[in-house]
């Protein structure tokens, strides 16, 4: 593929088109549901509530339909485990027990009595739980506890059960630097986790470990059942009191497993080149949910769509591992629960909003899926919406540096959203500009589903490409190791791959393609702008711009994950300043939008303000916009309106000067910088 940069002559005019989706809109549909469980008749849910300050308020839905909140006014359902937060709450038979933001403390609450939450355990600054776990026949809630010590990386964890009645606490196992999923045998006898230490990331490798449950409620000693330095274990449930049900990739797919707990090799009960687990960027995500006949429910896919199935492990000659259970989602929350009549999870369709989605297992007299949550503004007309396409978009033979591409021959995935409005079209003869959505991670991925924020674009005139660049998961393990040791340069060459593909095919106008991203996607779109003259400008929130001082900086959980992402330090500190977008601020193709939250403490604010200080320095147009009280993405409906806001300016900006204004010919005027 011709990698020649695109002709800087002046763009066709440009100005949005006037559209019924408004900020306001996307900031109340922001977010989706989180995690799910069958509580009796009930079904529960967390939900964020972006004009509550962003809390996470815990709901449920009743067997007539009725939804009613569970956790009162001023609680908020949230931790900080690897910063991300990990699985916030469970039941406790039909009370709540959760980890409250604003202390980072346990609390038990019973939903129908007057009193408030009763804090577990008492306050400490520099502890947090998450990763919630209430074993059967228990009462006792157990954790990942995560102790903080001097600084973001002097961390230690251990799995850790509270008792609900008095708050005791106990530490049950510390094997690991990290520690996740916590289960407790059907017979009582026996527990497994799983856990990884550093420099690895949980998609790399992870072990799942056995012990018996010793008489004092700890640990005894372990034995490893499946995973290693090149296999990642990514959840594990007990099948019955001789076994387990476990996700893991040796054969490069995550793919469903039945593990003897004691001895014994692991045995694949699927092999289908599709992927039953994920990246494990929160600890207590599930993809699957044993059943008590032994069978069980699994969300499995790829990138281009999910669905949820019935497995059974023991079918017959001739009969089906898996039966799709239609379910009216393309993509789903990492979080499903069932019992032996029905399952929930949450998903969304290309046009369905992420919902909570309820179903009854295959039976005579079963009732199909349901939607449960409603959205909390008013329907869109779908005439407002895209109609997404999967794509596959063949790699050129050269990147843009003249080298091999790296990696095997997969094509570079990708979805494209076309402009769409139900009374406008692009102008006879003009190609409309684009804006290319590059995913964080960069171990993640962008589905293909109902998204109001692509439909807020897509609906002013401007397409959308979302792209799952070489690193994103739902492809298996050779995809996702194609960024190893090439982070800002297989992403950014997949980037450009997209967007010269776009114009190749007659859909996008080469003056008018911008890049944006989140965190690590803020990064390849920086990167991009400086060091390739393929995007007109970016759009980089709460963005990595200077890899060298964030590996010396960002939090415990990602402070090695640079060793496989470009090199280890300091033998590999020249490929850091190579790539680094700061130190080519200079060559930047276009001007960039910098937004950043004052409270991040993944990717400091000092990121983004090192950017802006580098383009400032070098005389390049640019505006830097932080916003107090934000942390690593937009919680609060006031920051999602005004990011957007200015993204939509900016964008008109970059584009070309409207219709009428006589400055047709006149490059974009430089926007002006604040904080």
């Amino acid at each position: 593929m011709d990698h020649a940069p695109p002709t800087r002559s002046a763009p066709p005019a440009f100005r949005a088109w006037d559209s019924d989706i408004s900020a306001a809109d996307v900031a109340r549909q922001d977010g989706t549901p989180g995690w799910v469980s069958l509580v009796g008749e009930d079904v529960w849910w967390d939900e964020p509530r972006p004009h509550e300050a962003g809390r996470r308020c815990v709901v449920r839905a009743k067997p007539d339909g009725r939804v009613e909140d569970v956790l009162p006014p001023g609680f908020d359902a949230r931790n900080s485990l690897h910063e991300y937060g990990g699985r916030s709450w469970r039941p406790a038979g039909t009370d709540l027990v959760f980890t409250h933001w604003n202390d980072h403390r346990l609390y038990l609450h019973h939903p129908d009595a007057q009193d408030p939450p009763r804090p577990l355990t008492p306050p400490r600054g520099n502890v947090t739980y998450g990763d919630l776990y209430v074993p059967p026949s228990r009462d006792e809630v157990w954790a990942v506890r995560e102790t903080r010590r001097d600084g973001a990386r002097d961390v230690e964890r251990a799995l850790v059960a509270v008792s609900i009645d008095t708050g005791a606490e106990r530490t049950v196992a510390a094997t690991h630097h990290f520690m996740t999923c916590p289960r407790l045998s059907p017979d009582g006898r026996h527990l497994s986790w799983i856990g990884w230490n550093h420099p690895q990331m949980p998609w790399d490798g992870t072990e799942l470990c056995v012990a018996p449950l010793l008489r004092d409620g700890t640990a005894g000693p372990h034995r490893v059942r499946a995973g290693g330095p090149r296999e990642s274990v990514v959840q594990a449930e007990w099948r019955d009191s001789h076994g387990l049900w476990a996700v893991t990739d040796p054969d490069g797919w995550w793919t469903l497993h039945v593990v003897p707990a004691h001895t014994g090799p692991a045995r694949a009960v699927t092999r289908t080149e599709e992927e039953f687990g994920g990246a494990l960027w929160k600890p207590g995500a599930t993809w699957f949910a044993p059943l008590p006949d032994g069978r069980a429910v699994a969300v499995h896919g790829t990138g281009a769509g999910r669905r949820v199935s019935l497995v059974d492990p023991d079918a017959g000659p001739g009969l089906p591992v898996l039966a799709d259970l239609g379910l009216p989602c393309t993509d789903f929350v990492p979080s499903i629960d069932a019992d032996a009549h029905r399952l929930v999870t949450a998903g969304a369709g290309t046009l369905l909003p992420y919902s909570v989605v309820t179903a009854d297992l295959p039976r005579p007299g079963a009732r199909g899926a349901r939607v449960l949550s409603t959205p909390r503004t008013t329907p869109v007309d779908p005439a407002w919406l895209p109609r997404p396409t999967a794509r596959a978009f063949p790699r050129p033979a050269t990147t843009p540096a003249g080298e091999a591409p790296r990696g095997p021959g997969a094509p570079v995935h990708a979805h494209t959203y076309p402009p769409t409005h139900p009374r406008r079209v692009t102008p006879g003869g003009e190609r409309p500009p684009w804006v290319l959505f590059v995913h964080g991670g960069p171990t993640g991925d962008h589905p293909m589903v109902y998204d109001l924020e692509i439909a807020y674009f897509t609906s002013r005139g401007i397409g959308v490409a979302t792209v799952d660049y070489g690193g994103s998961v739902g492809y298996g393990r050779a995809y996702r190791e194609r960024l190893n040791g090439a982070w800002g340069v297989v992403d950014v060459d997949d980037c450009v791959t997209v967007a010269h593909a776009l114009v190749r095919e007659g859909l996008a106008d080469p003056r008018r393609i911008a890049i944006r991203g989140g965190s690590a996607g803020g990064w390849t779109a920086l990167a991009a702008l400086t060091h390739t003259d393929a995007f007109a400008g970016a759009v980089s929130s709460y963005g990595i711009t200077d890899p060298l001082t964030w590996a010396a900086t960002t939090h415990d959980f990602e402070s090695r994950y640079l060793d496989g992402l470009i090199g280890p330090l300091p033998a590999d500190s020249a490929l850091y300043e190579q790539r680094s977008p700061v130190l080519a601020a200079s060559r930047a193709s276009g001007p960039a939008l910098l937004l950043h939250g004052l409270d991040d403490a993944i990717v400091d604010p000092a990121q983004s303000s090192a950017m802006a200080r580098a383009l400032r320095e070098a005389g390049l147009p640019h505006e830097h916009v932080e916003f107090p009280g934000e942390r690593h993405g937009w919680r609060r409906a006031e920051t999602i309106r005004a990011a957007l806001d200015a993204e939509i300016r900016f964008y008109e900006r970059i584009f070309g000067p409207p219709h009428g204004s006589g400055a047709g010919t006149t490059p974009p005027a430089a926007p002006a910088t604040r904080s």
